[in-house]
């Protein structure tokens, strides 16, 4: 069966990565969170994402998170490999082919803002050439200053697409649209979209699932009221962002450290 040909929709949770009292990656910590979202449900995870600090780990260690992953989570994983130069993210995409991930996830270019269209196809297409996994195209133009567009989504051989903008627009012009959302996920899914990923997850991974479940089986009603929970309980978390995530993560699970890596900071 030809990689590329993989299926994936529902609940991504893209994970955190814990740090030691040194400020080493705490890879115990990391299994444990791995084997939680597995006892909560969650079949679907990307390492190496916003919510994993990616620009502030070096890429050593953005590879041996994919490792640790994949030895100790058996569902799907993408790898996050974009934003970080064009010749060390074509490495990483190497890496996503060697190593086992199910698929991987690029942003555009995160510096310079503004680049041409033209730019970020070219870029966008030298990196889907090196993947022997499905490739997703990931919108975060708050971010990278660079948003993903029709046209670069019609010129770019790709997968999906997770849109952490929510241009709810776009779900016509990509084959798997996944909504990068921790509050709105059941109205994306009726427009269409394949799946949603949701860094509150991360800390009650069950509730998400539920909505996974609930959203493949067509219980519309059921949904609809999940929905109002999940907004409710996701909405402090918009503001506190990973520092506040592995705060309440620590609450669940005890001894996982909260530490952050600069520029982050627990105010």
């Amino acid at each position: 069966m030809n990689r590329k040909d993989m299926e994936l929709k529902g609940l991504i949770v893209p994970v955190l990565t814990p740090f030691d009292d040194s400020g080493a990656i705490d890879r115990r910590a990391f299994v444990r969170h791995l084997e939680f979202l597995v006892q909560h449900g969650v079949q679907r995870i990307m390492v190496n994402g916003t919510t994993a600090e990616f620009y502030s780990l070096l890429p050593e260690e953005r590879k041996t998170l994919l490792e640790i992953a994949r030895r100790h989570f058996t569902g799907q994983i993408i790898q996050h490999v974009g934003g970080v130069g064009l010749a060390q993210n074509r490495i990483e995409v190497r890496w996503a082919n060697e190593l086992g991930a199910d698929a991987v996830a690029a942003l555009p270019p995160i510096y310079p803002a503004g680049l041409s269209e033209a730019g970020i196809i070219d870029y966008f297409c030298l990196l889907e050439a090196e993947a022997e996994v499905p490739f997703i195209l990931y919108n975060f133009p708050k971010h990278s200053g660079n948003p993903i567009t029709p046209a670069i989504l019609k010129a770019v051989p790709h997968y999906g697409m997770k849109d952490s903008a929510q241009h709810l627009e776009l779900i016509e012009h990509t084959p798997h649209y996944f909504v990068g959302s921790s509050t709105n996920i059941y109205g994306p899914i009726q427009q269409g979209a394949a799946g949603f990923v949701s860094a509150t997850a991360n800390v009650r991974p069950e509730i998400y699932a539920a909505m996974d479940l609930l959203v493949v089986s067509a219980k519309v009603e059921e949904a609809a009221i999940l929905q109002q929970e999940i907004r409710t309980y996701s909405a402090p978390f918009s503001a506190g962002g990973v520092p506040m995530l592995k705060q309440a993560l620590a609450r669940i699970l005890s001894g996982y450290p909260v530490g952050v890596r600069l520029p982050l900071r627990h105010d």
